[in-house]
């Protein structure tokens, strides 16, 4: 029989491990109930100590899964009835950041000297943003810190799905392309030179096709370490020029205007802003507020514009619809669906129907993109090496001549 390492608390509040071998889970459950223990978290005993033994493998950068892994362990422990304080010491055992893990420690030691979760996560700001923090405190505030965080944990789930489905589905074509860069650079740089010096040996006279080829690859041999460096140089030029006020709005404006990749980057940044919205002003931070921390959030400085002109208007009264309608980097419908919202006190849920919406669209816009996109990849890399052993074979032709 499988054996399990578990954790439960007695009805004294009293925390017990141990392990136990039953058949299954159900009955590891129903045994430990039967011994009047409330069951807070259980594992095989083989996991456990697959889990002990990788302990020292831990990263150093806190990954969106480690704060979601967090969060849902702290709601767990919540839930089950355990103080937040013995909830934060359990947690930093079994974090595997050593970032977040050195966080915790001050976290907890903020937390037993008196301090609100909230201000302990606050002192944190490079790994908890303040939508985290907004998050917290309106569950600190009204007694439902375990249900704030279930909100939190569901938002960042659904949030970091999202982006692995974008991610996932551009990765693959990215790859394949590059892949295909490197091998079109190899058979110019390495295989039509020792073509153009065995040609070389006869007097024949290539074709005009034929010189072209060997042209351009001579040239792309001989500048090749140049190009590089140029490229890179370019690279940290744009960077330098990124990091400046104007040029960050160039770019991020140019980035918007693009055909495929701005329309990508306005419906992501519309399924942001939605679900961001809609989960703060459903967890009852006021509107000014909860524009604040989007607007930081935001990652592109037209949006965050954009956004400011909306936070203004509510300021004035005025609705969010006409602003964002006015702008036209979001989708119409989006703005309209707003504009209901707003009619209809019902901002908040129309925010979260409207982010599950665009997610579904960009999700299959993306797709679809990619699907067409790697059979023109795929035909468009073989016209280019079937034009290069074109090259390269039709001096055979005439070489038979000038043989004789």
């Amino acid at each position: 029989m499988p054996n399990f390492k578990y954790l439960a608390r007695t009805k004294d509040g009293k925390l017990q491990r141990g392990f136990l071998e039953t058949k299954n889970e159900d009955e590891l459950i129903d045994i430990l109930q039967g011994r009047g223990l409330i069951v807070v978290s259980y594992e095989s005993a083989q996991h456990a100590k697959l889990k002990a033994g990788s302990a020292h493998r831990m990263h150093t950068n806190v990954k969106p899964d480690d704060l979601i892994i967090f969060a849902r362990q702290l709601t767990s422990l919540i839930n089950a009835g355990v103080t937040l304080l013995r909830s934060l010491e359990i947690i930093t055992e079994q974090v595997t950041s050593k970032r977040l893990q050195q966080a915790m420690v001050d976290i907890k030691k903020d937390v037993s000297g008196g301090g609100s979760l909230k201000d302990a996560l606050a002192r944190h700001p490079k790994i908890f943003s303040r939508f985290w923090v907004n998050i917290v405190a309106t569950g600190e505030a009204t007694g439902q810190l375990a249900f704030a965080l279930e909100q939190l944990t569901q938002y960042m789930e659904s949030t970091a799905g999202f982006m692995r489905k974008i991610t996932s589905a551009l990765v693959y074509p990215v790859v394949i392309l590059v892949v295909a860069i490197c091998a079109i650079l190899v058979f110019i740089i390495k295989i039509i030179p020792m073509f153009s010096q065995i040609y070389s040996g006869f007097s024949a006279q290539l074709p005009p096709f034929t010189m072209v080829v060997f042209s351009i690859a001579e040239a792309v041999k001989k500048y090749f370490l140049l190009g590089v460096a140029t490229l890179v140089a370019l690279f940290f030029i744009l960077r330098y020029y990124r990091n400046t006020h104007a040029g960050r709005r160039n770019i991020d404006k140019l980035l918007l205007e693009a055909p495929v990749i701005g329309n990508i980057i306005r419906q992501i940044a519309a399924v942001r802003f939605a679900s961001g919205l809609g989960m703060l002003i459903k967890s009852g931070t006021p509107i000014l507020h909860a524009l604040d921390i989007i607007i930081e959030s935001a990652g592109n400085v037209v949006i965050m514009e954009m956004l400011t002109k909306i936070k203004e208007n509510v300021r004035e009264g005025k609705t969010m619809a006409a602003p964002m309608i006015e702008a036209g980097l979001f989708p119409e419908m989006l703005s309209h669906m707003v504009g209901v919202g707003e009619e209809s006190g019902e901002l908040g849920n129309m925010l979260e129907k409207a982010a599950l919406f665009y997610q579904e669209r960009v999700d299959a816009y993306v797709t679809r993109l990619t699907t067409l996109f790697e059979p023109a990849m795929i035909v468009g890399i073989g016209l280019i090496v079937g034009a290069l052993i074109i090259a390269m074979y039709l001096p055979i032709f005439g070489l038979a001549g000038a043989i004789k």
